[in-house]
């Protein structure tokens, strides 16, 4: 007997080789990974009688009922160091001093301290990884028995990136800069010891190819041009920015500039109110046909994705940038599309960098990612006290976003 088949019905055969997902093997591959223990659930002695004819039960067996995760709260445990010493009687009875050796202690984080270093690396994970402020914090550790104040937290982090990670911060400067690809972004802080409102952070990191990639972050009171030169001095790669001015004066980098800030431009120009075609969603229309054209090259190697680029994004780009050329009679200077175009026509051949070579990418994305970890963190501690807090800062993330 032929089986019909109605519109929208599965066939047999569709729901025969059907695979559904094995929830239940993917929860227990979960659980596995976690150390257990056994929990039993038996009578009590007066239980183990039966309730009709009084005669003690015998045991069958017993068999998993369930498996389920426990959550054990943060608590504080004291380690009492004790340092053994030994004496060798051998050497002791042919020499005026007795020769003992003593059992080597591991040195203390910070000497005389709350802080040990797994007390020190907790509070750094909550502050610069869950973006916790100290004065929650401190709230956390009183309540679990610890007198500790925030301005105790923040010593902690300044004295340990003194100690420790200064060295570390240093030499991912010098790898980051050996690197063909940087980006690079900046944004404000706020720091109370400072004369001016704002002081900035800045991010210089490695290229999307990169295996080992860096993220470093930099304090600096300004924002000038001097800072960038500072940290790149005579830097000869590629940097993908913003065009933000200080990075053109950068004697020796090729700029890259990012093509999602030209987007992001003609976007805020288009009229909310606009339902058919306009000058802006033309503008929009060509930075998503690059964008797409990119897509579908992503997994090409750079030699071939620069010769795609060649063919099809360099003819692109040419229409584009005619495009924006032909529309500046229509355009108010002073409009957001006219600053669109404006933008775009005062830095075409930064944009079109992207064509130099294969490793190169069309926005600058990475760094503004970097930047709003920064961004996150700052909506929460709201400012530093001072200048050396705010660069603990930067070294500290430097480590957890590189690791």
């Amino acid at each position: 007997m032929k089986t019909e088949i109605f519109p929208g019905e599965e066939s047999p055969e569709d729901i025969i080789t059907y695979k559904r997902r094995k929830h239940k093997a993917k929860r227990q591959d979960v659980l596995a990974v976690f150390p257990s223990e056994e929990v039993h659930h038996e009578l009590s002695e007066q239980e183990q009688y039966c309730s009709d004819c009084h005669e003690k039960l015998k045991e069958l067996g017993s068999w998993p009922a369930r498996k389920e995760l426990v959550f054990i709260p943060a608590q504080l445990k004291r380690l009492d160091h004790i340092q053994h010493a030994y004496k060798c009687e051998h050497c002791s009875l042919n020499s005026e001093t007795d020769k003992i050796i003593k059992a080597p202690v591991p040195k203390a984080a910070l000497a005389h301290s709350y802080g040990s270093s797994s007390i020190i690396a907790h509070t750094i994970y909550q502050k610069y990884e869950l973006k916790v402020p100290a004065y929650r914090q401190e709230n956390d550790w009183q309540k679990l028995g610890l007198p500790i104040h925030r301005q105790d937290l923040i010593n902690w982090h300044m004295k340990v990136t003194d100690y420790y990670f200064k060295p570390v911060y240093s030499l991912l400067k010098e790898i980051l800069l050996t690197q063909a690809v940087l980006h690079a972004d900046e944004t404000s802080y706020r720091v109370l010891e400072s004369d001016t409102q704002k002081t900035y952070y800045w991010t210089f990191l490695s290229g999307k190819q990169e295996k080992k990639p860096i993220t470093f972050y930099h304090h600096d009171p300004h924002r000038s041009s001097q800072v960038a030169t500072d940290f790149l001095g005579n830097y000869s790669g590629y940097l993908h920015c913003d065009m933000w001015q200080a990075y053109k004066q950068l004697p020796e980098a090729t700029l890259v500039g990012c093509w999602a800030h030209v987007r992001r431009k003609f976007r805020e120009a288009v009229p909310p109110t606009t339902k058919g075609k306009s000058l802006s969603k033309q503008g929009v229309h060509y930075c998503n046909q690059m964008f797409t054209l990119e897509k579908s090259w992503e997994n090409l190697s750079n030699e071939e994705r620069h010769q795609k680029r060649q063919e099809k994004l360099k003819p692109l780009f040419d229409e584009f940038f005619k495009w924006c050329r032909t529309n500046p009679p229509l355009v108010l200077p002073g409009s957001k599309l006219g600053k669109a175009i404006a933008y775009a026509l005062n830095h075409e051949d930064t944009f079109k960098n992207v064509l130099l070579d294969g490793k190169l990418v069309l926005s600058n994305n990475l760094a503004e990612q970097a930047i709003k970890t920064l961004v996150i963190g700052r909506k929460n501690w709201l400012f530093s006290q001072s200048f050396e807090g705010a660069q603990s800062s930067a070294i500290i993330l430097s480590l957890i976003e590189t690791a």
